[in-house]
């Protein structure tokens, strides 16, 4: 629809004269009802994020190529010194690792699932190498791949059990520590058993001793506590 532009009331758009004051009133195109519901002001947009996201490129780009000169040069001197690669395949090895670790921190990868199973697959990678340079394999697969596939699989758990946690807060730090004792445990475990000193019955008995102090606090900040000392405590660390 249209409206006459001298006495403003609704018409045909047609080029007919207003039926009211004889005003000639424009043909108007479906084209022009288009650009007139253009709105006037754009959107207002955040430009920050993008900007931090291509400062955060170029940093990992060039430590990418500062590693990869660095890889070359160590190379470079080992053969020209040893006329073989020595010490540098260790060192080059930990700086390819950590450039691995480098592109999972800068936020590459969104998935924290797939954060923590490539940086335990990283890890493994870095270990296994170092025990392959030293001519056998003898500490990787009874200690290293053990130890760090149990870290993996022990994170994994805890991120699930957080995400399915309906109430977190104070939940949250209380399944940290049991995790973190069950992770030092698990270690303790395999480097007793490494060093053939391993009894399962202690190891379990001092498992649960480390737990049952864990179990008591949550016990009795769930049941004991005041409502009044939760929140000042929530507030106090952004719980």
């Amino acid at each position: 629809m249209a409206y006459c532009p001298k006495c403003g009331i609704e018409v045909e758009g047609d080029n007919r004269p207003c039926p009211l004051c004889s005003f000639p009133i424009p043909k108007v195109t479906e084209e022009n009802e288009t650009v007139a519901r253009v709105p006037k002001f754009p959107q207002a947009a955040n430009p920050y994020p993008a900007h931090f996201r291509g400062v955060l490129n170029r940093i990992f780009v060039f430590s990418t190529l500062l590693i990869f000169v660095a890889i070359c040069l160590m190379f470079y001197i080992d053969y020209e010194l040893n006329e073989m690669l020595t010490w540098s395949r260790y060192s080059n090895l930990s700086m390819f690792a950590g450039w691995v670790l480098l592109y999972f921190s800068f936020g590459y990868v969104q998935s924290y699932y797939k954060v923590i199973i490539g940086i335990g697959l990283d890890a493994l990678f870095l270990l296994f190498g170092l025990d392959v340079f030293n001519g056998k394999l003898e500490w990787f697969f009874p200690l290293a791949f053990p130890i760090v596939a149990g870290t993996t699989v022990i994170s994994v758990g805890y991120w699930s059990a957080i995400r399915l946690l309906t109430v977190r807060r104070f939940n949250v730090i209380g399944l940290f520590f049991i995790t973190l004792v069950i992770l030092f445990m698990w270690i303790n475990f395999f480097i007793q058993s490494y060093r053939n000193e391993v009894n399962l019955l202690n190891w379990i008995i001092v498992t649960v001793l480390q737990l049952l102090p864990v179990l008591f606090i949550m016990i009795y900040v769930k049941y004991g506590m005041s409502e009044r000392m939760k929140q000042k405590i929530a507030r106090k660390f952004h719980l």
